[in-house]
């Protein structure tokens, strides 16, 4: 018993697709069936994009704050000794902690520490995040608590006393 191979190519196989299309075999996707699953592709890309961006900023700002902190620690550290922030610089910071970029005083870069002010029971550190915020965090003599703030300002954070508000 013979099968029919009439719509088979050599090996046995379907037809090449060019041969179909002569042949009049209309067998695939109609056009509207590719646009709908293009819609729907671009629909969830569009919901999606927000997601991750708002995710990468996120993890942005969290990567900046954890910078203070560690800077904070550094910090401390100093302060051990001495008993004072006096004499906290650029160069006692990157002593203690040299994988931190330290600057001061003034408006830091993405990436860096601004030691605004160490002086006596002070402490006031500043950090740019990629989100274009500034974060910081204060210390004020007498109290165990360490403030936090930010703002889209350096002008918004450059005091112990706008050094509030949390993250």
């Amino acid at each position: 018993m013979q099968r029919d191979r009439s719509n088979r190519g050599e090996r046995g196989g379907r037809r090449p697709w060019a041969a179909r299309l002569r042949s009049g075999d209309q067998s695939g996707f109609t056009l509207i069936e590719l646009m709908i699953v293009v819609l729907i592709i671009g629909l969830l890309v569009a919901i999606a994009l927000p997601t991750f961006a708002g995710a990468r900023d996120r993890a942005g700002d969290r990567a900046t704050q954890a910078d203070l902190r560690s800077s904070l620690a550094a910090a401390v550290t100093y302060y051990a000794e001495p008993g004072s922030y006096t004499g906290f610089d650029v160069n006692q910071a990157k002593a203690i902690e040299p994988t931190i970029l330290w600057v001061s005083p003034g408006p830091p870069q993405r990436g860096e520490i601004d030691i605004e002010d160490a002086n006596g029971g002070n402490l006031l550190l500043i950090a740019f995040s990629p989100t274009r915020t500034y974060f910081c965090l204060a210390q004020i003599p007498g109290s165990p608590v360490t403030t936090k703030g930010k703002g889209t300002n350096f002008a918004d954070v450059d005091t112990e006393a706008e050094c509030v508000g949390g993250w």
